[in-house]
C-alpha cells in the first residue's frame, strides 16, 4: 500500500539516498573502489522511501526490485538483512560510478575544510550552508550531544538533518534523514 509515491518515485529516493551516503564517505575517508555497506531499519527505509512497507518480507520485495534498477549504473547491488535491519551493499563499480558523478559537488568539501579549522563557528558552518542556498535554517540542538542543528527549508535542496557540535577538541557533525533525526531526539 502506498503511502504518497509510485514505485518508480521511490527507487529514485533510495537511489539518491545511497548515492548521497557514498558520497559523504568518500569525502570523509577518501575515495577506494570498493564494496560499501549502508544499512537501513525497515521503518527508516519505509519513511525515506514514503511507501508502506509493514513488513520485511514486502520491504525485501521492495530493495529486490530496487535492485534490478539500478544495476545498469551501481552494478550487482548486494542485499541482506538481519531482521528489520536490512543492508545495501554497493559493489567497487558503483562506488567508483557515485565518484564520478559526483566530482563537481562541493558542498561536503568546503564543510570539511571548514571543520578542520581548529576555531571553526557556528558562522563559518552557515557560511557554507548559505553558498548553497540562503534558506537555511539553524536551531539550537535539544540533546546534550549536538550543540546546533542545520537544514535547508527546502528538502528538494538537500534532506538531511547535519547536527554539529563545536567544542575545545574541535568540530564535528553527523547526518541524519528527517525521520531518523526525529526518531534519535
Amino acid at each position: 500500500m502506498e503511502v504518497g509515491m509510485n514505485k518508480e518515485e521511490a527507487y529514485q529516493l533510495l537511489e539518491n539516498n545511497v548515492i548521497d551516503t557514498i558520497h559523504e564517505w568518500q569525502v570523509k575517508l577518501g575515495y577506494t573502489e570498493e564494496m560499501i555497506r549502508i544499512y537501513y531499519n525497515r521503518d527508516s527505509l519505509e519513511h525515506l522511501v514514503k511507501l508502506s512497507l509493514p513488513t520485511i518480507l514486502e520491504a525485501k520485495e521492495f530493495l529486490i526490485a530496487w535492485r534490478e534498477t539500478v544495476q545498469d549504473h551501481l552494478g550487482k547491488v548486494h542485499l541482506s538483512n538481519n531482521e528489520e535491519r536490512f543492508c545495501i551493499g554497493i559493489p567497487a563499480e558503483g562506488t567508483k560510478y557515485v565518484h564520478e558523478q559526483k566530482k563537481g559537488s562541493t558542498f561536503l568539501l568546503n564543510l570539511m575544510e571548514v571543520l578542520k579549522e581548529p576555531t571553526c563557528s557556528i558562522e563559518q558552518i552557515l557560511e557554507v550552508f548559505k553558498k548553497r542556498s540562503p534558506n537555511v535554517i539553524c536551531e539550537k540542538a535539544v540533546d546534550e550531544e549536538f550543540d546546533y542543528v542545520i537544514y535547508y527549508e527546502n528538502d528538494v535542496l538537500d534532506s538531511f538533518r547535519y547536527c554539529f557540535s563545536l567544542g575545545e577538541m574541535g568540530a564535528f557533525y553527523h547526518r541524519f534523514s528527517e525521520y531518523d533525526y526525529q526518531t534519535v531526539r
